[in-house]
């Protein structure tokens, strides 16, 4: 590490979400000095809800449940990565593309209906 990895909110983008020019090669021979845990992944913003009404038939005892169940009712896109594997040419400069760019996203709203029958 050259520099500090942290960019301030406005700074990041889809493709930036760290200063990706604090990395450089080490020197042959060494492992380099970036300490554990110098990166945060992306926020998770995940709302799950359910809401379910009973159907009495004939009786008390007797019922029709219907419940709906929302994953990620609100649809906002979670990124899950970074793609932190930096490359280096020979001559030291890092020369991968994809280098502090999202990697992959969580999965988008899930709903579950499901009718129940207690007799």
């Amino acid at each position: 590490m050259v520099a500090d990895p942290v960019l301030s909110k406005g700074d990041k983008t889809f493709y930036r979400n760290f200063n990706t020019s604090a990395f450089a090669l080490p020197a042959v021979g060494t492992f380099g000095n970036a300490g554990v845990g110098i990166l945060r992944g992306p926020g998770v913003n995940n709302w799950d809800m359910a809401a379910s009404k009973r159907f009495p038939i004939f009786s008390e005892s007797r019922f029709i449940q219907f419940r709906a169940e929302l994953f990620n009712a609100w649809n906002h896109t979670q990124f899950a990565g970074l793609y932190t594997t930096a490359q280096f040419n020979p001559a030291g400069p890092q020369i991968d593309p994809n280098f502090g760019a999202f990697s992959s996203n969580r999965p988008p709203r899930i709903i579950q209906l499901s009718l129940k029958a207690v007799f």
